[in-house]
């Protein structure tokens, strides 16, 4: 196998290239992605560049440096060796390398059941319970865990939607939202109806709305109204699941919407195809991963 030895200045050049003809007419999601996972090794490979050769055994080297070092996940690391993988193809292409080492490094498997736990309905009532509704932040919070918990929305779908994005029907509202990896909003989650009431006073008591203001809004001093970012979502969650005393390892916000399946599930007995409906699972067998014994300790 040919091997290959690039200097900090020409990786980065190639890397530039790739992304720029690989990302074509892909989502926001796949941008940041391979973006990530390529700067991650960026960092890497500029201290391991004065023997690193584009090996099978450098690649392994790396995988290890992800794995130990880093302590990703195993969900992470095969999203790292994916885009690096993609990266050497692309290399391929270029005829700097005769094959890709990276297709002689396994990715690790992804687990069969999900390494995020769900909440008990006891941790559900407590949660919400602990959720304060007076300011408007706090309130925008309560309503964040009632759509994730009640309707299965994520956050990435939450911080992409608007207002204009929320109807309401007769017994019940919709909101139409962006799923990952998609470009439209054509993805929809039913909303039961006193969550969606719930929702309209949050937006009454907001000010200068428009059908594209974020449906839920920073309002922090500095910039009120602006749209939130996962990052920050993602923040006050951990301070509500923590200031609630929800604070097993494999609690995450992501649970709150696998608590949704759980307790369409456990609880009220839903079939497996409408809970993977309301889902918006594209395969039955990713929804039967919660049929599997819970993680969650029982409380």
């Amino acid at each position: 196998m040919k091997t290959l030895i690039l200097s900090l200045s020409k990786l980065d050049t190639l890397i530039a290239g790739f992304l720029s003809e690989f990302l074509k007419g892909k989502s926001e999601e796949t941008h940041g992605t391979y973006q990530r996972a390529l700067r991650e090794f960026q960092r890497y490979f500029a201290v391991a560049h004065e023997w690193f050769q584009f090996r099978p055994e450098d690649i392994e080297q790396y995988k290890r440096y992800l794995m130990q070092e880093r302590r990703l996940s195993e969900v992470s690391v095969s999203t790292y060796l994916t885009s690096l993988r993609r990266l050497l193809d692309y290399f391929v292409e270029q005829e700097l390398l005769t094959e890709n080492p990276a297709r002689q490094v396994k990715g690790n498997r992804r687990p069969v059941h999900h390494t995020a736990g769900a909440l008990t309905e006891a941790e559900v009532k407590k949660l919400l319970a602990t959720i304060p509704t007076q300011k408007l932040q706090d309130h925008r919070d309560y309503i964040t865990v009632r759509l994730m918990i009640e309707a299965a929305a994520s956050e990435h779908e939450l911080v992409k939607a608007n207002v204009e994005d929320l109807k309401k029907f007769s017994s019940h509202y919709v909101l139409y939202v962006q799923g990952k990896g998609k470009k439209t909003k054509e993805d929809v989650i039913e909303v039961p109806l006193s969550l969606g009431l719930e929702i309209e006073r949050y937006l009454e008591r907001r000010q200068h709305l428009t059908p594209l203001s974020p449906l839920l809004a920073s309002h922090s001093r500095r910039i009120s109204e602006a749209r939130m970012t996962t990052r920050a979502l993602n923040y006050r969650l951990n301070h509500w699941l923590q200031a609630a005393g929800i604070t097993r390892a494999n609690i995450t916000p992501h649970s709150l919407r696998h608590t949704a399946a759980k307790l369409w599930l456990e609880r009220d007995g839903l079939p497996l195809e409408e809970v993977r409906r309301r889902m918006r699972h594209g395969m039955l067998a990713t929804t039967k991963i919660y049929t599997l014994p819970p993680d969650a300790v029982q409380v």
